[in-house]
């Protein structure tokens, strides 16, 4: 998924993901000089819904790529 505004939307399989994802969240905040960021949760949804707004593209962009890596690397662990 590569965003084309500020918005990343993410579907996560379970629990442990879930924990995974929020602190890759504090973790790339911290490196990236914490940028403004919404993190709306729908956790009613099946598959745990989130959706990262941030205040621009680029850095949503960046978020994904960064997310999207790290969660191939844990798959194949």
């Amino acid at each position: 998924m590569v965003p084309t505004d500020a918005t990343a939307e993410f579907r996560l399989a379970d629990t442990a993901e879930a924990d995974t994802f929020s602190q890759f969240v504090q973790g790339f905040l911290s490196a990236n000089g914490f940028p403004f960021v919404i993190i709306h949760d729908a956790p009613e949804l099946a598959g745990r819904l989130r959706k990262v707004v941030f205040e621009d593209a680029k850095t949503s962009a960046k978020f994904a790529s960064e997310w999207l890596r790290l969660r191939g690397t844990l798959g194949q662990a």
